[in-house]
């Protein structure tokens, strides 16, 4: 299975998605996990209660039945699940900070930029881990809290405040290099969403994120 299972019941699956997989089919034919989950599972029905890029890796709450789907969406829309990612971001970040920002997303070409008037409010803290070197170049290894769930929300405020993730062309990287933007799904908090439960579920950095830093 190219997914790896971290938790399963009969509610829900927590699961690690890799870098290159598709979180739903966007063409025909393309290979992306809701269609992975229907012949894992054996039947149509795949509640996907958020999604990761393409190219970001990591933790992924899908539900099972739709009363499941349902409170867990719930959950998300009232901030009940924690969402923490773990990126490389170019430059030095020395300390904790919580960046506010109004965003407004292009969905013609599918980019979101940093606007001073309208736009939805869009709060994340950023904590550096620790200092390395991507190609001699300096970079940090950050933990994002999303306060709120925009597209691209970290991509976005990051590289408005100067500090674009590696490989991330689309927002003003200036490594080319890196072979995907370097963001990975690190860490879930959520209520079970049948018994209320507070569930915490991490995955480990992927090799390319940890190799040549």
């Amino acid at each position: 299975m190219i997914f790896k299972t971290i938790f399963e019941d009969p509610h829900l699956i927590v699961l690690s998605k890799p870098a290159g997989l598709l979180s739903q089919g966007e063409h025909r034919g393309e290979q992306n996990l809701v269609d992975l989950l229907r012949v894992y599972w054996n039947r149509n029905y795949v509640g996907l209660i958020h999604r990761l890029d393409r190219n970001t890796s990591g933790i992924m709450i899908v539900a099972k039945r739709t009363k499941s789907a349902q409170r867990l969406t719930h959950a998300l829309q009232i901030d009940q699940i924690q969402r923490t990612y773990l990126a490389w971001i170019e430059g030095t970040l020395l300390k904790k900070a919580t960046w506010k920002h109004q965003l407004e997303k292009n969905t013609r070409i599918n980019q979101v930029s940093v606007v001073t008037h309208g736009g939805k409010p869009s709060v994340l803290t950023a904590a550096p881990i620790r200092l390395g070197l991507w190609r001699q170049a300096p970079v940090t290894l950050t933990e994002f809290r999303l306060e709120t769930g925009r597209s691209h929300q970290i991509r976005v405020q990051s590289s408005y405040e100067g500090h674009p993730l590696l490989g991330d062309h689309k927002y003003g990287a200036h490594r080319s290099e890196f072979p995907r933007v370097a963001l990975h799904s690190f860490r879930l908090v959520f209520p079970h969403p049948m018994t209320g439960d507070i569930l915490t579920f991490e995955d480990p950095l992927p090799p390319d994120m940890i190799q040549n830093f």
